[in-house]
């Protein structure tokens, strides 16, 4: 009789143990998701406050889609509306923005000083000493004043200085290609400096233009001036101003189509320089190559620093393919249901991270028909690093 009662009171216990695994399990993991969607979004939050705004919309993206049930992600939606409002609101120009506006500006204020007088034809040595010493006083001044109260970003900055700078190299190569005097190569360098400010200034006001939109847009007419170059040696172009003219309209072309395409690619600032180092280095590699292998001919010569740049840039594409992604930037939170992991170093670049070497327990829902059964997985890891 004993017997048979203890039997039933392990059946009892068996079937609240069976039928209650799913119950807690499916708590354990509700648990979790909102302690990862925590973690995310005082992150999102941080990155806010410091005005990293494209990192923060990332993560709120995140916890939007991934952490639905969650109360941070009402939470995020809110902060994303907040982060809109914020970037349409002008806001004081930062430091190393003005440094580099006040830069440019000192250089050119100097070249319309020297180039006046080339162009009246001064012949006294002493009045080009003079400009040569006071063109940067005044160019420094001058641009130091009018970028105080400047309101802009570090992208629309970083597009004014390319409009000067892209303003002067399209005027002077127009004028080249033209066959003008000196004089007149000179008074187009002037003319298409002070157009470009103009231009850029007009078109980035109002808009928001993130850093790393800036930077795909300066590679880009960087690299489409390039390709045309190595595309009109290739093709064994003689004429010198038509080798010139397709590396002005490379250049124009490869900007105009990374201004079109940059805002949908939401690229970050670092991503986009690190893939520019990619097609510099896969520039090297193309240089080495005909140096390694002898290549005289000319159009060989161009053609293989060409598909040197081309491959470099596609490699660096590839190898920095999940370098924005949010996924990226909490690998270390990762496991089959989001599980906070702990690693015993973790390192990022941008982000520091420091964790100390605690074991952690990923539990996952193993589907045995209708039931759901915990596993437990302990995991160490040992090193996670993010570039």
């Amino acid at each position: 009789m004993f017997s048979q009662f203890i039997n039933i009171i392990i059946a009892i216990f068996l079937c609240l143990m069976l039928f209650s695994q799913p119950l807690w399990a499916d708590d354990i993991e509700a648990k979790l998701k909102q302690q990862e969607a925590k973690l995310i979004y005082e992150a999102a939050s941080q990155l806010a406050s410091d005005e990293e705004y494209d990192k923060a919309i990332r993560r709120f993206d995140r916890i939007i889609s991934e952490y639905p049930e969650t109360e941070y992600a009402r939470l995020a939606e809110g902060q994303k509306k907040g982060i809109a409002t914020l970037r349409l609101q002008p806001k004081p120009i930062s430091g190393i923005s003005r440094a580099s506006l006040v830069g440019f500006g000192t250089l050119f204020t100097t070249w319309l000083g020297v180039g006046t007088l080339i162009l009246v034809e001064a012949d006294d040595e002493e009045a080009y000493g003079l400009a040569l010493i006071t063109g940067p006083i005044c160019g420094l001044a001058g641009s130091t004043n009018l970028t105080r109260n400047l309101k802009l970003n570090d992208g629309q900055a970083s597009l004014i200085n390319l409009g000067g700078a892209w303003g002067v190299w399209q005027a002077v190569g127009t004028a080249v290609i033209a066959d003008v005097d000196y004089k007149g190569v000179v008074g187009a360098s002037m003319a298409g400096g002070i157009i470009g400010l103009a231009l850029s200034g007009s078109i980035v006001h109002g808009r928001d233009i993130s850093p790393g939109d800036a930077t795909m847009i300066n590679f880009g007419g960087i690299w489409g001036t390039w390709f045309a170059l190595c595309g009109a040696m290739v093709a064994d172009v003689e004429e010198g101003d038509n080798i010139l003219a397709s590396a002005m309209i490379g250049g124009d072309t490869g900007l105009l189509t990374m201004a079109a395409l940059s805002p949908k690619l939401n690229m970050s600032r670092a991503r986009a320089r690190l893939i520019n180092i990619a097609g510099i280095v896969g520039t090297l590699y193309g240089i080495g190559t005909n140096v390694l292998f002898e290549i005289d001919s000319k159009r060989n010569f161009w053609g293989v620093m060409g598909i040197g740049s081309a491959l470099g840039l596609a490699a660096g594409v590839y190898f920095t393919r999940n370098y924005d992604s949010e996924k990226g930037y909490f690998a270390m939170y990762e496991s089959s249901i989001h599980a906070p992991t702990v690693g015993l170093l973790n390192i990022e670049s941008g982000e520091r991270r420091w964790d100390l070497p605690v074991p952690t327990v990923a539990i996952s829902n193993l589907n045995k028909g209708r039931v759901k059964i915990p596993e437990l997985k302990l995991q160490m890891p040992l090193v996670n690093i993010k570039f």
